[in-house]
């Protein structure tokens, strides 16, 4: 019995130095990596989607400005035109 003690004993010796319980946190470890990269992934996602979103939000602005600054620019000029025809025509 004694002999099967002092195995028993070696043993766990043996096996509390080998690094066997020490794999439960390396797996703990890369699963923490693995969910931060995941978690950037979203984040990266996230961010693409939201500039894309206002993108297209500046792109109808400017297009709208662009629409209004046409129209301002054609009632300019048919004002400036019917006031050079009334200026003028009367005239001759």
């Amino acid at each position: 019995m004694k002999i099967l003690g002092i195995i028993a004993i070696i043993a766990c010796l043996l096996a509390a130095g080998c690094g066997y319980h020490d794999r439960y946190r390396h797996r703990a470890e890369i699963r923490r990596a693995r969910d931060e990269v995941r978690r950037a992934n979203d984040d990266f996602r996230r961010a693409g989607w939201e500039a894309r979103e206002e993108m297209q939000r500046a792109r109808r602005d400017m297009q709208r400005d662009l629409r209004n600054a046409r129209d301002e620019f054609r009632r300019e000029v048919r004002d400036a035109r019917r006031d050079f025809h009334d200026q003028f025509d009367h005239r001759y």
